[in-house]
């Protein structure tokens, strides 16, 4: 029974962790950075025989969690817009010697050097960049990783998965400090959205106030609500109505976004300066095959695909429209008769975000169901 308490409260614990890390996570896609140590795993955890493996796992899962949220902090800059990091001045080169053709399977590496508006190089990393490697005509693409050096510049690293043209392409989404602008808001605010609580009495009286996970961002001059999401536990809170109780809220809907921003920090987050190419900077280079059988693509992984498999990075690539897997050999379902097919006889459970939901939506809209 102790042993069986232990192991629930490791679990707890770990799963706590997760929710932490979890709601602070923040501007972290396909960049890699160095990051720092494992923290020391807390000493209450079971004492069981297992301990050792358990306790193993969580260091690894914790430093993996820290390695993925690592974004390096950055000095403040010269106050004003220039210093900041421009699209038009940052330029990217090969990092070796350019070749006529280069080898499906192997790596393209990039040098990345970041400047401000004035042309001058920055000493600092933080920007947030996309790297993508294309092949328009063979309607191909797979993300690049971007490893921040901290000092200015950026190695860039793409697989070549394809055999035919590819063309780097590389997008500044945020300056480093656009970025400092936006942990300070998630810091300071917590929400930049505010939604609207829709309250009815017994009588049929109607009203409206501003709702927020955050009890500040209500605008309430006297009490507010409070109210706990079910399924989370999280708290939020709406500005308590003029006349009705608590207990007579109905509904609630998304409102406006907030103001949060000075005048400095919207010429930081302006269109202008943020996902925006890069000027080209690296010619297009030709993949050739590896064999005179494998003239399309890499050959699949043999594994097959099932759940619990360690996904790589990249994931995957696409491919004449199509996606590909790296971790395991998937199949395609391009037809209604093929999806109805792996469907058949299965009860699918899923779990997602609007990315899911769109395409549930394309299944509900493809396949004719009861």
């Amino acid at each position: 029974m102790e042993q069986f308490k232990g192991y629930k409260i490791l679990i707890a614990g770990l799963l706590f962790l997760v929710w932490v890390f979890y709601f602070k996570m923040s501007w972290t896609d396909n960049i890699i950075y160095r990051a720092p140590g494992p923290r020391p795993v807390s000493k209450y955890v079971s004492n069981s025989v297992e301990s050792p493996f358990l306790l193993d796992s969580l260091r690894q899962e914790l430093f993996n969690l820290t390695h993925l949220l690592y974004w390096p902090l950055t000095p403040g800059d010269r106050g004003d817009f220039l210093s900041s990091t421009s699209p038009k001045t940052s330029t990217y080169h090969l990092r070796g010697p350019a070749q006529d053709t280069y080898a499906l399977g192997g790596y393209l590496e990039v040098v990345l050097v970041a400047r401000d508006h004035q042309g001058r190089r920055k000493i600092h990393g933080g920007d947030l960049f996309q790297a993508r490697l294309l092949g328009p005509e063979l309607r191909a693409g797979v993300p690049g990783d971007v490893q921040d050096l901290e000092n200015g510049t950026y190695l860039l690293s793409f697989p070549l998965l394809w055999a035919g043209k590819a063309q780097v392409q590389v997008r500044l989404i945020h300056s480093s400090e656009a970025v400092g602008v936006l942990r300070r808001i998630w810091e300071e605010r917590r929400a930049t959205v505010d939604f609207r609580g829709y309250f009815q009495g017994s009588s049929g009286a109607k009203e409206t106030v501003i709702c927020n996970v955050d009890p500040h961002s209500t605008g309430a001059k006297g009490h507010t609500c409070q109210y706990r999401d079910v399924v989370s536990g999280e708290l939020w809170f709406c500005a308590q109505p003029p006349t009705l109780p608590c207990n007579s809220l109905v509904a609630h809907s998304s409102g406006s976004y907030l103001k949060v921003t000075t005048p400095r920090d919207d010429a930081l987050l302006a269109g202008k300066v943020t996902d925006k190419l890069l000027p080209q900077g690296v010619a297009p280079i030709l993949i050739r095959p590896a064999t005179t059988e494998n003239i399309s693509r890499v050959l699949s992984p043999q594994t097959k695909c099932r759940p619990g498999l360690l996904a790589p990075k990249p994931s995957g690539f696409y491919h004449q429209d199509v996606w590909h897997s790296l971790s395991c050999s998937g199949q395609s379902f391009p037809t209604v008769d093929s999806i109805l097919g792996c469907l058949a006889g299965h009860i699918v459970h899923m779990m997602g975000d609007s990315t899911l939901r769109q395409w549930w939506e394309y299944l509900r809209d493809t396949v004719p169901c009861e």
